[in-house]
C-alpha cells in the first residue's frame, strides 16, 4: 500500500510552464524517471496486448471453435501512431492472438500449453527488441489475472513497466495494489500523456508538463491529474495497422457480434470514428474514460482509415468501436455517403450500441447503403421509472419509432440491448421491458444481468444502500461474453435453482427478484424474447437471418443449445418445408444427456415430439408469467 508521504499534483500546481511545482516534488519525479531511464530518452517501446483470460479460465474447446474474441489491439495501435510521431521506434506483441493461433492449429489438448504459448512469445519479443519501456493495456475486468501475470514476467527484463486502458483508469488504485512491479499507470485516453511522458525523459518537457499519469517510486506514487485529453486533432491519425497482424486475426477469434452474416474467410476489423457520448447512463464507465464531450473525427481520416483497411489488409468487414456512431446525423450521413462515393466494397456493423433517437429514416437509409447489415440499440429498460433512474437518454417512444424506421431495412439486422436487475426493479417493471421489446418486433434481444462496475455512479449507489459490497474490480466477473457466466447457464452448466418452471412462477410481480431468481428471470426474457417469437416470423428475409444465427448459437457460442436446435428445425419446416434429420438427431441427444434442457423444454411447453411430428402446438401458448400486464405508455 501506498505511504503517508504520497505526492498529489493536483491541476492547481501540475500546469506546465508556470514553475510553480514544489521543488522538491519535481527533484523526486526527475530523479525516478533517471533510475527508469538512465539513456536520458526512451528509444523503443513494446506494447503488450495480455491474453483476454488466464488459464483458469481459458477452455481449449471454445478456443478450437473459434469462439473467443479476438479484436485488434486498437488502442495499442493508435497509441503506436503517437509513439511514432515522436520518433520512438514501436513493436505490439499480441499476446492473445498468439495463444488463440496456437490453439487453433494444436493437435489437441495435450499439444498445446496455454502459459507456455505467451510466456515464449512475450519472452521472444522482449529479447528481440530490447525495450527502453514495456506497455500493457487491460480493457476488461476477466482480464486483470492475465495482466498481473503478463506483468510479473515482462518485468524480469528489467524494463520498466507501464500499465493503462479502460480497467485500469476504472481503479487504478487498487490494481496498483496488486501489481508491485508497474512503474507507471496511465489513466484514460493515453497517448498524449505517453508521449508527453517520453518528451519529459528527453529534457524536450518540463516535470510540470506530466498528466494523466501515477508514478511509483517505491512505496509512494507521484500522481500528476493535469488532464491531457486527446483534442480534434490529435485523434486524426491512423493505427498503425502495420504492427497488428489485422489480416489473421478474424482467422482464430470472433470480431463483433456478427460473423455470422459474412461468407467464411471475411477478414474483420475495428474502427473509432469518434470518441465519448452524449450519454450519462449510470451504470456506463464510458464518460469516465472517454470525459463529457463527443470528439469527433475528420470524415476524411476515418475514410482514408476504411480504404486503407479495404485496399492494403483485405478487409471485407469493419465494426465500429463508437460508443455514439450516429451523434451528429449530419456527419453520419456524409460519412456513409463517403463509403459509397469512395467504392468501399466493404460491409459494418455498430456492435457498440447506437441510441435510439439517431435512428431516423435518413441517417437509417444512408447505413443501409453504404453496407451496414446489423445494429444494436440501446435500450437497457421499458419502463419510464427505470429509465430516468439510470439517467437512459431514451425513452418507450424513442424506442418504437427507431422500430419503426429498422423495420423497414430487412437486411439490416437489429437488435436491442436489454438489463435485468436495476436497484428496486420488480417483475412488474421488467414486465415492462418485455411488453415494449414485443412490441418493438426487432430481430433479437441481448439481455443482460446488470453488472455494476466500479467508479460509475449506480456502481457507488448500490454499494451507499448495502445492495453490493465494494469488492473492487479487480474480483468481477461479467456474466456476458465467452468467458461470462452467461455462457455457462445457455451450455447447462449453471441453474440457479432445480425447478425453473416452479421458481418463476412464484415471484409477485410487485417483488425485486433475488440474484438467484433474476437469473431465471433472464432465461424467461431470453426465450420468450428470442426464441418463442419466432413462432411468428414470415419475413424469408429474416428467416435466413435467424437461421445462421441459430446455427452459430448451436455450433459455436453455446455448442448443442437445445432452444436453438429446436427453432433451427422449425424455421427450416417454415422456410424450406423439411427438417434436417441431423438437427432432430441433436436435439434428441441433447434432451437425453442433459437434465438443464429436460427441465427448460418442459417448462415452456417444448418437446422433440414438435419436430418429429411437424406439430408446434406449443406456438399458441403463453407461459409462466401469472397475469398479464397492459404495455407501458409511450413515455
Amino acid at each position: 500500500m501506498p505511504g503517508s508521504d504520497d505526492i498529489d499534483m493536483d491541476l492547481s500546481t501540475a500546469v506546465a510552464g508556470i514553475g510553480g511545482i514544489d521543488d522538491g516534488v519535481a527533484a523526486r519525479a526527475a530523479a525516478l524517471l533517471r533510475r527508469a531511464f538512465p539513456k536520458g530518452r526512451i528509444e523503443r517501446v513494446l506494447l503488450v496486448n495480455p491474453p483476454d483470460a488466464d488459464d483458469t479460465l481459458f477452455q481449449y474447446d471454445t478456443a478450437r471453435r473459434g469462439r473467443y474474441t479476438n479484436y485488434p489491439p486498437y488502442g495499442l495501435a493508435v497509441l503506436a501512431t503517437a509513439l511514432r510521431d515522436a520518433g520512438v521506434d514501436v513493436r505490439i506483441c499480441n499476446l492473445n492472438h498468439a495463444v488463440l493461433t496456437a490453439c487453433r492449429s494444436s493437435a489437441g489438448p495435450d499439444d498445446f500449453d496455454f502459459n507456455a504459448v505467451w510466456q515464449s512469445t512475450l519472452d521472444r519479443a522482449i529479447a528481440a527488441f530490447r525495450p527502453d519501456l514495456i506497455g500493457l493495456t487491460c480493457m476488461f475486468t476477466m482480464t486483470h489475472a492475465s495482466l498481473r501475470n503478463v506483468c510479473a514476467r515482462a518485468a524480469a527484463s528489467g524494463a520498466p513497466l507501464a500499465i493503462g486502458g479502460v480497467h485500469v483508469s476504472n481503479d487504478v488504485e487498487r490494481i496498483l495494489d496488486d501489481l508491485p512491479d508497474v512503474s507507471f499507470a496511465f489513466l484514460r485516453e493515453g497517448e498524449v500523456a505517453f508521449r508527453t511522458l517520453v518528451q519529459v525523459v528527453a529534457g524536450h518537457a518540463g516535470v510540470g508538463d506530466l498528466g494523466q499519469v501515477i508514478m511509483v517510486d517505491g512505496d509512494a506514487r507521484l500522481r500528476f491529474h493535469r488532464p491531457l485529453q486527446p483534442a480534434v486533432e490529435d485523434i486524426n491519425i491512423i493505427p498503425a495497422y502495420d504492427l497488428c497482424d489485422v489480416e489473421r486475426l478474424s482467422e482464430v477469434g470472433t470480431i463483433g457480434a456478427f460473423y455470422c452474416f459474412k461468407p467464411a474467410g471475411t477478414r474483420f476489423a475495428t474502427v473509432l470514428s469518434n470518441r465519448g457520448c452524449r450519454a450519462q447512463c449510470t451504470f456506463c464507465s464510458v464518460r469516465n474514460f472517454n470525459g463529457k464531450s463527443v470528439r469527433q473525427r475528420a470524415v476524411d481520416s476515418v475514410l482514408d482509415e476504411l480504404q486503407l483497411l479495404h485496399e492494403v489488409y483485405g478487409v471485407g468487414h469493419v465494426m465500429w468501436l463508437d460508443d455514439d456512431l450516429l451523434k451528429d446525423h449530419a456527419r453520419a450521413i456524409a460519412l456513409f455517403n463517403g463509403i459509397v462515393r469512395r467504392g468501399l466494397d466493404l460491409t459494418w456493423d455498430a456492435t457498440n450500441g447506437v441510441i435510439a433517437a439517431s435512428c431516423t429514416d435518413e441517417v437509417i437509409a444512408a447505413a443501409a447503403d453504404s453496407g451496414c447489415i446489423a445494429i444494436n440499440i440501446g435500450m437497457e429498460s421499458g419502463n419510464p421509472g427505470i429509465l430516468r433512474q439510470v439517467r437512459k437518454p431514451g425513452t418507450v417512444r424513442n424506442f418504437l419509432a427507431a422500430a419503426e424506421v429498422l423495420r423497414r431495412y430487412e437486411r439490416i439486422h437489429a437488435s436491442v440491448f436489454l438489463m435485468v436487475g436495476f436497484p428496486g426493479e420488480t417483475m412488474a417493471m421488467i414486465q415492462d421491458t418485455i411488453n415494449v421489446a414485443r412490441e418493438m418486433d426487432l430481430d433479437w434481444y441481448r439481455v443482460s444481468q446488470l453488472q455494476p462496475l466500479p467508479n460509475t455512479p449506480i456502481y457507488d449507489a448500490m454499494v451507499a444502500q448495502g445492495l453490493i459490497a465494494p469488492v473492487g474490480s479487480r474480483e468481477l466477473r461479467f456474466m456476458g461474453g465467452a468467458y461470462g457466466k452467461q455462457a455457462e447457464i445457455e451450455q447447462g452448466k449453471r441453474m440457479a435453482t432445480a425447478d425453473f418452471e416452479d421458481a418463476f412462477a412464484g415471484i409477485p410481480l410487485d417483488a425485486v427478484p433475488t440474484p438467484d431468481q433474476l437469473t431465471d428471470v433472464w432465461f424467461y426474457t431470453n426465450y420468450h424474447l428470442n426464441f418463442h417469437r419466432l413462432f411468428t416470423e414470415a419475413r424469408a428475409t429474416k428467416i435466413d437471418q435467424l437461421l445462421r444465427h441459430l446455427h452459430v448459437l448451436c455450433d459455436v457460442i453455446s455448442p448443442e443449445n437445445g432452444f436453438a436446435l429446436y427453432f433451427i428445425g422449425y424455421l427450416q419446416h417454415k422456410h424450406h418445408g423439411r427438417i434436417e434429420p441431423e438437427i432432430i438427431a441433436r436435439l434428441a441427444q441433447r434432451l437425453d444427456t442433459s437434465p438443464f434442457w429436460r427441465d427448460r423444454f418442459s417448462a415452456f411447453g417444448l418437446s422433440l415430439d414438435d419436430l418429429k411430428n411437424v406439430d408446434f402446438r406449443n406456438k399458441h401458448i403463453p407461459r409462466l408469467l401469472p397475469g398479464k400486464l397492459p404495455s407501458s405508455a409511450a413515455a
